[in-house]
């Protein structure tokens, strides 16, 4: 899917740019987005769920043309329609964040607010992401209308929040239907201390929720960009059995016409479950043609053989 995105810099210099997502790439930003806090193999049913639920949305005739599908008339239904444009815009703003910026991870902006023990209350913005050297937020928003043309709103929610940061952006995806659009605006803040514990302490959680999948499925040792990695078959039998794994198989065969599905987790997620990542940790950008097999700059990734 190509998605034309209009980026405004800290500069105030607009451009336009066109960035591409995989079918891989779609699944593993929606799926994030849609976890919340911390992801982990027991939730894998939920994110099934979620895939399931808006696989009428998902159809790879309309994703193949640069817009995401509607159910068809007996099916419709505004509020799960609603519901699938907001995690749409999360997750296409969590992927510009890592394209466009470079951010080495993303996390959920309450999930930040509870590590540091801040009131959930007042107005925030959607993420908080992290390069190796500055903090941003982002207020994510997904959207049916073919325009949009008053960003200030989006801009002032994305300052909102209370976590000090170098940054912040609008991120807000329209024309989902027809030819996805975004624009991704980034009005300059002041320059601030980077919050090295916190990126440590968000990331700690994400790996080692992450990690468990070690715990229940095959895997075996590959490499990517000389690093190495764990390639874990989650659709092993030590991992999902009889109806679930029928109906796991059944969705992402429609949607990615895979014979296998493999979940892609760095070697050093071990260290990185027990120190998360911190300023020293690079992104790693995977820009690979090959559409069987998508990593992210968390090192997060899936592959379909």
């Amino acid at each position: 899917m190509k998605i034309e995105v209009e980026y405004l810099d800290k500069y105030g210099s607009m451009s336009n740019q066109n960035h591409y997502i995989s079918k891989l790439g779609l699944v593993k930003h929606m799926a994030i987005a849609g976890q919340r806090y911390a992801p982990t193999s027991k939730k894998i049913f939920k994110t099934i769920g979620m895939f399931l639920q808006y696989s009428y949305f998902l159809q790879s005739n309309a994703l193949n043309k640069d817009k995401f599908s509607l159910p068809p008339h007996n099916l419709y239904d505004p509020t799960e329609k609603g519901q699938f444009s907001n995690i749409v815009g999360k997750g296409l703003a969590d992927f510009l964040a890592k394209k466009i910026n470079n951010a080495l991870h993303t996390v959920n902006y309450e999930a930040a607010m509870k590590i540091k023990n801040m009131r959930i209350s007042g107005s925030r913005p959607d993420l908080l992401a992290f390069t190796n050297n500055e903090t941003f937020a982002i207020e994510a928003k997904g959207y049916t209308k073919h325009s949009v043309n008053d960003m200030l709103s989006h801009k002032n929610q994305s300052q909102a929040g209370a976590i000090p940061v170098n940054f912040t952006v609008a991120s807000v995806s329209y024309n989902l239907y027809d030819k996805v659009k975004c624009k991704y605006h980034d009005p300059y803040n002041k320059n601030i201390p980077f919050d090295e514990e916190l990126l440590s302490e968000i990331t700690k959680r994400y790996y080692s929720g992450i990690m468990n999948f070690l715990d229940y499925a095959d895997y075996e040792e590959v490499e990517y960009k000389n690093e190495k990695f764990y390639e874990v078959d989650i659709l092993s039998s030590n991992f999902i059995d009889g109806h679930y794994n029928r109906i796991f198989r059944y969705f992402f065969h429609d949607l990615l016409h895979y014979n296998r599905l493999k979940l892609i987790l760095p070697k050093r997620i071990e260290k990185y479950s027990k120190e998360g990542l911190s300023s020293r940790t690079e992104p790693f950008l995977y820009n690979n043609s090959n559409k069987e097999v998508y990593i992210d700059n968390d090192r997060i990734g899936l592959k379909i053989t």
